[in-house]
């Protein structure tokens, strides 16, 4: 009894470890993943304050981030109102590290999405094209805008800059609106 208690046991788990993806994998749609980049492929190293502003429905929340990226990671760290730390993300190109405050863990977005929404605002787009053209999906920039387009030409996000994207860069003000999830971000960088 025990054995067989066991080997059920020892299927689940095999089985639930080949279905999940893989941990630089999002979804970003439902099925549908991508991978993320690789934080060399933002060519430059940066160490910014910023605020992210998000809204959807009728409810606005504030997060003061740091935002740390170089060669081999990105680090991000959200902060509270009151200075403490609430959430790091490290994303080492493989892998995605989350640390939440003890008990905040179900209200804090997921830390995936939070780094893949940043990352479509930041990482040219020819970075992402290997990761978006298996499902289809692209990414179209001008100088100061970026539009995600699934596999139908449909628009996904749309992104604003308040000044021509420059490779490398950070922006001062980025504007984030998912069309289809009906939110939006406002990611401000302050000096």
């Amino acid at each position: 009894m025990i054995r067989v208690v066991l080997c059920l046991a020892f299927s689940l788990l095999l089985s639930a470890c080949a279905a999940a993806p893989d941990s630089n994998h999002v979804e970003i749609a439902p099925d549908k993943f991508v991978s993320l980049p690789a934080p060399s492929e933002f060519e430059s190293t940066v160490s910014v304050n910023q605020l992210i502003t998000a809204k959807w429905s009728d409810s606005t929340q504030v997060l003061p981030v740091h935002l740390e990226i170089t060669e081999s990671d990105v680090v991000l760290v959200g902060f509270s109102s009151w200075g403490t730390r609430l959430l790091t993300l490290n994303y080492d190109g493989q892998t995605l590290e989350t640390d939440n405050l003890t008990g905040l863990g179900a209200v804090l977005p997921d830390g995936k999405q939070v780094l893949m929404n940043l990352m479509l605002t930041l990482w040219p787009a020819t970075s992402w094209q290997p990761h978006l053209s298996p499902i289809g999906w692209q990414l179209v920039d001008d100088a100061t805008s970026r539009t995600l387009l699934d596999e139908n030409g449909e628009t996904v996000a749309k992104i604003q800059y308040d000044e021509p994207k420059v490779a490398g860069g950070v922006p001062a003000d980025i504007q984030f609106e998912q069309v289809r999830q009906h939110y939006q971000i406002q990611i401000q960088t302050l000096e």
